[in-house]
Parts: structure tokens; C-alpha cells; sequence
């Protein structure tokens, strides 16, 4: 057997049921916390994919916490004003023509992509019951699974190859039939929503579960990365891990908003 294929399953077995353990048994406390030391890593992961020194991460470290501290006291489109304005901030002490455009943008665009991947996370925790999270990460991490597994099995025909030279359509199709099983497989279990708006939203899952993996697979070609870190054995760093979670989670909140105020039904 493939020992990185071995890691892989070992690293899914331990840390899945113990997410969902967490999910549903810890207190809202402990989620937001543990999601927050989880952006901090992610922040780390980020500021080392662009070779950024130690004083990036410490400031937008600080900027994304502020943010979050601020967004009970204001509206959220102001929050992400000031998160540019604060990003913006140092440049204007040390601002090199050359490099301005080479930091600032992979350095706002990381604590946007972050920003937007984890609030609504944290929001679902706040506002919703948690089988509402345990629906997410299982739909998003089955579809994962399901690329990954019948890509390495059945894939032969390249998925946006220039991005991801691995990634295959049939990846990509074993990976919205996991996330439609699963879909249906919650629905009986949770009866969160009907039969077909399960789907849909299972569907919406796959789709921009598979956008996040690409668009982590893009950054990481850029800089020329094979990983975001090492710190997930199989799975290389914890960006590499949810890079598809950051993605679909805006999708879900949108959806769940939607469903609760009529929009959807």
C-alpha cells in the first residue's frame, strides 16, 4: 500500500470523528477558539507560501483578530473596510515601488480569503444547532475524499490541468456523487431540510469545494509550493487540508440564511 495514501487515511480516521465529537459536544467557547487558533496556523501556512517575513504575520495576525473582535460593535462592510485600511497602513512608512504590489496584494488578498473562509464558521456556530456544522464538514470533506479516491482510481482525463496536473473530471465526479450521498445520507439521519434542497445544497458544496481546492493549488503554483506546510501527515499543511472549507463555507451560510428566511423554500 502507498504509505502517503496510508497517512492520508490514518490522519482522515483520527481527525474527522474527533471534529465531529468536537462539533457537537464542545461548548461554543471552545469551537470559537479552537477555529481561531486554526485561522492563526492558516495565517502562518500563508505568510510562509510568499516567503513573507515574521513581521506579516504578526500584523495580520493582529488585523484579523481586531477584525473579529469588531464585528459584534460594527456592519460587517466597515470591518472589511478597516481591514484593508490597516493592511494598507505600514506601506505608507516603508513603501518600495518595486515591491508594493508583490507584498500588499498576496498580503490583503490572504486575509480576505481567510476573513470570509472562517466568520461564517463561526457564525454558523453562534446562530445555528451544530448539526448544521456537521452537515458542512461531512458534505465538504466527502467530496474531498471522493475526488481523491476515484480520481486515483478511475482518473484518466485531466482537470484543469495547468493549475493541478493531478486532478482529473472523473476526480471531480466521484467527488459530487460523495458529497450527493452524503446529502441524502444526513438528510435521513439530521431531517434538516427536505430531500431535494438537501441535494442542492450538497450539490453547492461540491462545486465550491472543488473551486477552493483549485484556487489553493493556483496560489501554491504561483509561488511554486508543493504544500502549505507539513503539519497534517498525507495531507501537507492545514490550508492544503481546507482549502475547500474556506471556499464553500460563505456558500453554506448563504444558503442556510436564505432557507431561514423564505428565500429558498
Amino acid at each position: 500500500m502507498n504509505f502517503s495514501f496510508l497517512k492520508r487515511t490514518l490522519s482522515a480516521i483520527i481527525l474527522f470523528p474527533l471534529l465531529i465529537f468536537i462539533v457537537l459536544k464542545g461548548s461554543l467557547s471552545l469551537i470559537i477558539g479552537i477555529a481561531l487558533v486554526v485561522l492563526i496556523l492558516c495565517w502562518f501556512e500563508w505568510i510562509k507560501l510568499f516567503d513573507f517575513p515574521l513581521k506579516y504575520f504578526l500584523w495580520g495576525g493582529i488585523i484579523l483578530l481586531g477584525a473579529l473582535i469588531a464585528l459584534p460593535l460594527i456592519a460587517l462592510p466597515f470591518v472589511f473596510f478597516f481591514m484593508l485600511f490597516f493592511s494598507f497602513l505600514p506601506f505608507l512608512f516603508y513603501f518600495e515601488r518595486e515591491s508594493f504590489s508583490v507584498d500588499f496584494f498576496p498580503l490583503v488578498g490572504g486575509l480576505f480569503y481567510l476573513m470570509l473562509g472562517f466568520l461564517p464558521i463561526i457564525m454558523l456556530a453562534e446562530k445555528y444547532p451544530r448539526e448544521y456544522l456537521v452537515f458542512f464538514f461531512s458534505v465538504v470533506f466527502a467530496t474531498d475524499t471522493g475526488a481523491y479516491l476515484v480520481g486515483k482510481v478511475f482518473g484518466r482525463t485531466p482537470f484543469f490541468a495547468k493549475i493541478s496536473p493531478k486532478k482529473t473530471w472523473e476526480g471531480f465526479l466521484g467527488g459530487v456523487f460523495f458529497a450527493l450521498l452524503t446529502s441524502l445520507l444526513l438528510q435521513k439521519i439530521l431531517f434538516l431540510w427536505s430531500i431535494s434542497i438537501s441535494l442542492i445544497i450538497g450539490f453547492v458544496l461540491a462545486i465550491t469545494e472543488a473551486c477552493g481546492d483549485l484556487f489553493e493549488s493556483a496560489v501554491k503554483r504561483a509561488v511554486g509550493k508543493k504544500d502549505s506546510g507539513a503539519l497534517i501527515p498525507g495531507h501537507g499543511g492545514l490550508l492544503d487540508r481546507i482549502d475547500g472549507v474556506l471556499f464553500a463555507s460563505p456558500c453554506f451560510l448563504f444558503s442556510v440564511e436564505a432557507l431561514k428566511n423564505g428565500i429558498l423554500n
